[in-house]
């Protein structure tokens, strides 16, 4: 599977969330498609190969950290970078998320520059 290199999920079950962040990275350059739950986002990485996953920790069904679980084992997806972006901001939430798999782990609230730095610096690593 060749990743898109130009091409973020945004994973979060807060609509208004998912519809800021998409703009944001738009007006970045970025390709955005959004998921609201961990199905939704695996279908969606299957359909459109991103290079790069914004991932909510805490959702219905399945978790933000079952899903980078879940990517991690493919062969096909273990190469997409993954940000966690959650409310959970405790040390042992942020060591959590980075051993189920996670390149970068935020909390919320955030600040939009940082992350499309960091976005970026991920993504430079790849090519």
């Amino acid at each position: 599977m060749v990743l898109n290199q130009n091409k973020i999920l945004i994973v979060d079950d807060e609509k208004a969330l998912r519809l800021g962040l998409s703009r944001c990275l738009q007006n970045a350059g970025f390709e955005t498609l959004v998921a609201e739950c961990g199905a939704e986002a695996l279908c969606l990485m299957d359909l459109h190969q991103p290079a790069l996953i914004i991932l909510d920790v805490m959702m219905r069904g399945l978790s933000g950290l079952e899903v980078c679980r879940t990517l991690r084992k493919k062969p096909e997806t273990s190469a997409v970078k993954i940000v966690f972006l959650s409310a959970k901001g405790q040390l042992r939430d942020k060591v959590e998320g980075l051993e189920a798999g996670g390149d970068y782990y935020i909390t919320k609230p955030f600040d939009y520059r940082e992350l499309i730095t960091i976005i970026k610096e991920l993504l430079e690593a790849v090519e």
